[in-house]
């Protein structure tokens, strides 16, 4: 007999969605190793339609992926208890155990990455994976997946915004993949006052990331998280063209000559007569030509009354690229040049701030340009790229010198 833990109230949305790719923040003692082993072992979402995940006795080839060797032994206890009058044998040398359907279970350290590769997944926990690597699942765990179409689930606590939450962002944007945020306090099994006392103390701010699940605000960043919090943040549809007054793209090109080079962002910027800015992005690794193809595309799409480029070093070679590429549109489209003089962390802050702190910027929802824009305007200045607030910076000052009528 497998000993599977009895799903708590709480567990039961989550082990029941149908998404292939689900991403769970929760609290400490939620109890997210319960859902781990339920789903690792019985299988999780629809269990009459196709949108059932195979676990260990449907014959499904698990992996349980641990940040470190301390943590894989803690699961490796859990599993062996939970089969421990099942006469299935746990094999130690292997971190494996085999069910008679053909399915398995084989324990995992991200500590040692290379033992991550090779094997057909049907489907992965990452246990605690806000500790561990991104290149752990981009490198390892999700090309592993891909052959049998298998399913991961993350269990976390936070660790700060890193890329966890951009995994978080993909909710809307790609179809496969589902967020929670689950703080301790929906497990009802954990009393308030313990509740009440972890808070006096671990303080508001620890005890925000580790019992409600909540991710804080980067050190040193730039711009308040309340920010990004106000209720028309995000907006699903363009405004009606008669409500936009004008419309351009803010280009901030790779500073490399490869598509293996920094990020190449375009931000496409409207704005209506009421003074609301709405916002989309196009952020990619591209080659110069392929930028300036973008471009042109971009342009026919969106139509705007110019587009604005960076033109420091080499980037005025690409200004002249795009220059020829758009003559050959029906509508001519003036393209703006902008070489920055001012420190970049000023410029952005002088630009950006007054837009934010209003509320007047407002990104697209279901893009993944748009999610990757504000990620970085979160992090910024101390996160790895600064690309999108670039180019959303250039983007506004081209829309304040198109309604001043300045070409200056």
């Amino acid at each position: 007999m497998i000993e599977v833990p009895w799903p708590l109230p709480h567990q039961l949305p989550i082990l029941r969605d149908p998404h292939r790719h689900k991403r769970v923040i929760c609290g400490r003692r939620w109890g997210k190793t319960g859902a781990g082993l339920i789903a690792a072992i019985l299988g999780h979402g629809d269990p009459a339609g196709p949108g059932h995940r195979k676990g260990m006795v449907d014959g499904g080839n698990l992996y349980w992926v641990a940040p470190t060797f301390a943590q894989s032994k803690k699961i490796e206890r859990d599993i062996v208890r939970a089969f421990i009058r099942s006469g299935l044998e746990y094999s130690k040398s292997e971190c494996r155990i085999e069910h008679p359907s053909g399915g398995s279970i084989t324990i995992k350290t991200a500590a040692a990455p290379i033992s991550l590769r090779g094997d057909g997944l049907d489907g992965m926990i990452g246990d605690e994976f806000a500790f561990v690597n991104k290149e752990v699942w981009s490198d390892a765990l999700r090309p592993a997946l891909s052959d049998r179409r298998g399913w991961s689930m993350f269990l976390t606590t936070p660790n700060g915004p890193n890329w966890i939450k951009e995994q978080l962002e993909l909710d809307g944007v790609d179809p496969n993949y589902k967020s929670w945020q689950c703080p301790t306090s929906e497990n009802k099994l954990i009393d308030q006052a313990e509740l009440d006392a972890a808070l006096l103390d671990l303080g508001q701010a620890s005890f925000d990331q580790e019992y409600r699940a909540q991710f804080l605000d980067i050190a040193g960043a730039e711009f308040s998280g309340l920010y990004f919090q106000t209720p028309d943040f995000w907006f699903q549809k363009w405004p009606a063209e008669e409500e936009i007054r004008h419309r351009v793209i803010g280009l901030d090109p790779s500073k490399g000559k490869s598509d293996k080079s920094d990020y190449s962002a375009f931000v496409l910027l409207a704005v209506t007569y009421d003074g609301q800015v709405y916002v989309d992005a196009d952020i990619e690794r591209r080659d110069v030509r392929k930028i300036a193809e973008k471009a042109c595309a971009l342009c026919d799409a969106f139509n705007p009354d110019g587009l604005i480029v960076e033109t420091n070093q080499f980037q005025e070679l690409l200004r002249c690229n795009i220059e020829e590429l758009t003559k050959r549109r029906e509508r001519p489209l003036p393209i703006y040049g902008q070489t920055h003089h001012e420190d970049k962390r000023t410029r952005i802050r002088r630009t950006l701030t007054p837009f934010l702190s209003r509320g007047e910027l407002h990104f697209k929802a279901d893009s993944r340009g748009a999610k990757l824009l504000v990620s970085q305007l979160k992090d910024f200045p101390v996160g790895a790229y600064d690309d999108g607030p670039d180019a959303l910076e250039m983007g506004i000052s081209l829309l304040a010198r198109i309604l001043h009528g300045s070409n200056h």
